[in-house]
């Protein structure tokens, strides 16, 4: 559901995005994420809280460390422990392994600023085309080649992605979906659903 999301002008759908963001204080979503490295894969579904201008709680619901929690409140450390548990913290780097997924992705990585960030830092080679319908949603998809890019909270398996891709959704500025390839391969599928934007999210939400 969609909650004070603001209408957006019809338009360019990079603009889109931008507005979106630009307007928008918190969000919540859910990604099912697929991802792929060498030979091996891993499916995960993520429940993802986010404040400006830095404070984020990631929960993972299903899937690899299902019950884990982190907590992020600026830089680059975090705070992890077990739902039910927390009691017993732990911290460390956004990075470290253990706090990772498969491809090295953790609570930094769905922030819709760092995407706009870096998509707009190289507007003049983004490419847009009709995109899919998702969830009922019209979109249109936003690609950008990544030879030779690299964008702010990557990790170390992203320098093999040549083409990263979103779809905006046409009628709220969202991002509805996430893939990153190396060459032909998909190697990383989001399909962010269940947005609730401006709900009023506060310290114990994202703690």
């Amino acid at each position: 559901m969609f909650a004070t999301a603001a209408p957006v002008a019809a338009g360019d759908a990079f603009d889109q995005l931008q507005a979106t963001w630009n307007g928008l204080h918190d969000y919540r979503v859910t990604i099912d994420a697929h991802e792929v490295l060498g030979d091996r894969s891993d499916d995960h579904v993520l429940r993802y809280a986010f404040r400006k201008p830095s404070n984020a709680r990631l929960d993972v619901v299903e899937g690899s460390k299902s019950g884990s929690t982190i907590v992020w409140d600026g830089g680059d450390r975090v705070t992890a422990y077990r739902r039910g548990m927390s009691f017993f913290k732990m911290h460390g780097s956004a990075w470290q392994k253990d706090l990772t997924s498969l491809r090295g992705n953790g609570i930094l990585t769905p922030n819709m600023g760092d995407l706009v960030t870096c998509f707009a830092q190289h507007r003049d080679d983004l490419r847009e085309s009709p995109g899919p319908a998702i969830g009922g949603e019209p979109t249109a998809e936003v690609a950008l080649s990544r030879a030779n890019v690299t964008c702010a909270d990557d990790p170390p398996a992203d320098r093999a992605v040549t083409l990263d891709v979103i779809d905006v959704s046409r009628k709220t500025g969202l991002v509805m979906e996430r893939r990153r390839y190396e060459g032909e391969r998909v190697v990383e599928r989001w399909e962010l659903k269940d947005y609730q934007v401006d709900a009023g999210l506060g310290d114990s939400d994202l703690r």
